[in-house]
């Protein structure tokens, strides 16, 4: 059998898996991982990537519950596919984030992520940032994530 690829000519001599291919399917399955890291200034930053649909977002449920720092970034950067009980969850711990004086902060994600809260009508619901790449990095190391105006430096 024979994977099909395209090289692109933005990246000259790089293979990239055509989107149909096998080997691009594949990549849009890979397993979810969720994980975790405590920040400064009473902040802790969450990673996820691959797949967040019914079958994985338990393992993002417990993270978050477990995390009670005043803030909470989720970065979704990596995260290749995500289905409504994916927006359940984190609409869900947003809104209880607030309950309890927190905040929970996504970091954007690729536009097919992204476009789910707006296609569900919970863009207005939480909150999503984006990492300024021109000044990626706080002072101290930490990642720089802008929320309109704001700065924040988990």
């Amino acid at each position: 059998m024979t994977l099909t690829s395209e090289v692109f000519p933005e990246t000259p001599g790089v293979a990239v898996p055509h989107p149909n291919s096998i080997a691009a399917r594949a990549e849009a399955l890979r397993p979810f991982v969720c994980s975790s890291s405590h920040g400064s200034l009473d902040a802790d930053w969450v990673h996820v990537a691959g797949t967040l649909d019914i079958a994985t977002t338990p393992q993002l449920e417990r993270t978050l519950r477990e995390s009670h720092a005043r803030l909470v970034v989720l970065d979704m950067r990596d995260l290749t596919f995500m289905d409504c009980a994916g927006v359940h969850t984190i609409v869900n711990a947003s809104v209880g984030a607030r309950r309890e004086g927190r905040r929970l902060v996504l970091v954007r994600g690729i536009p097919q992520v992204d476009n789910v809260f707006a296609l569900t009508g919970h863009d207005d619901v939480v909150e999503i940032g984006d990492v300024d790449p021109s000044h990626p990095f706080a002072p101290d190391g930490s990642p720089l994530l802008r929320i309109a105006e704001e700065a924040l430096v988990p």
